[in-house]
């Protein structure tokens, strides 16, 4: 009797089709080869979990793990190309047809390997909303997966091991220098202050290097969290309110007041704040430049500084 010990196999039967062994015999083969490439998704399935499982218990990011179990279930097929038969038999009471298929589990565990691989490669080019932390992690785990490809084991068309990990570490390296900048922004502020001055603080940020947050964020712990996701180094929290009183000879007053907050992301720790209140005035309510003053105002000493 055949061992299969070191490979992946897969049965299929198929009932006769009005005497048309040909077409009985490619139904077979074809329901074989899904047991086959069910047995190798099963594996994968299993790694993947227990990846998922030891990044959601550090705290890290699982997305980019179910998302390429998710492209490697829809790729599966495409990766076993080197099957080989491994037995067919007719009963010959009902006719019933069996097809045993194999393929060699060295193979296919480094085609899996290889395809995890480039997945992530993909994703860290492809998914254009992630973040530059999540991108950086997806393509470590890459490099990670491809270091675990032997590459002996594989047909000659498979790839080369060094182009492609030089093509993953520029990745990176591209990835890391995107990411350079190490001060996230964000503004906390009504959406009647927040709406003309957010154009003027993203604006600012591009001249000071640092990256602006255009999603609100209230709570200083859920803008830590998002600064982290920017790999980011140091928090700028800005905090903005406003009000408007009517002055003399008809015209409106506007008065702003700005807080800053400098935190280390990585420890939470706060690291200075400083804050400045300045008036501005206009003929009508809604021609207020609140976005000219809060300029001023951060230009003022101790504003400054905060936000490098």
């Amino acid at each position: 009797m055949e061992n299969f010990d070191g490979y992946y196999v897969g049965v299929g039967q198929a009932e006769p089709m009005d005497g048309n062994l040909f077409l009985q015999r490619q139904l077979a083969r074809r329901r074989a080869l899904d047991q086959l490439i069910q047995s190798i998704q099963v594996t994968v399935e299993s790694s993947m979990e227990l990846m998922e499982s030891q990044q959601g218990s550090a705290g890290g990011d699982t997305s980019a793990i179910r998302t390429a179990t998710r492209r490697l279930r829809v790729a599966s097929d495409l990766t076993v190309n080197e099957v080989t038969n491994a037995g067919i038999y007719q009963d010959p009471v009902t006719c019933i047809l069996w097809v045993r298929l194999k393929v060699r589990r060295d193979l296919a565990d480094n085609l899996v390997a290889l395809k995890q691989a480039t997945i992530l490669h993909q994703l860290s080019v492809d998914e254009t909303e992630a973040t530059p932390a999540q991108k950086l992690r997806w393509i470590n785990e890459a490099l990670v997966r491809l270091s675990d490809v032997d590459f002996s084991a594989l047909p000659k068309d498979a790839g080369n091991k060094q182009h492609l990990t030089e093509l993953f570490e520029n990745r990176k390296v591209e990835l890391e220098a995107n990411g350079g900048r190490k001060t996230v922004w964000f503004l906390a502020a009504p959406s009647e202050i927040r709406k003309p001055l957010t154009s003027t603080f993203r604006s600012l940020a591009d001249t000071y290097g640092a990256t602006y947050i255009g999603t609100p964020c209230i709570a200083v712990h859920d803008c830590l969290s998002q600064a982290r996701e920017y790999a980011g180094k140091h928090l700028v929290w800005i905090k903005a309110d406003g009000n408007t009183s009517s002055g003399a000879l008809g015209m409106h007053q506007g008065t702003l007041r700005l807080g800053i907050a400098r935190f280390d992301v990585e420890t939470g720790s706060l690291l200075s704040t400083h804050s400045e209140e300045g008036q501005v005035f206009a003929f009508d309510e809604g021609s207020i430049d609140w976005a000219g003053l809060a300029e001023q105002l951060l230009a003022k000493e101790g504003m400054d500084t905060l936000l490098e």
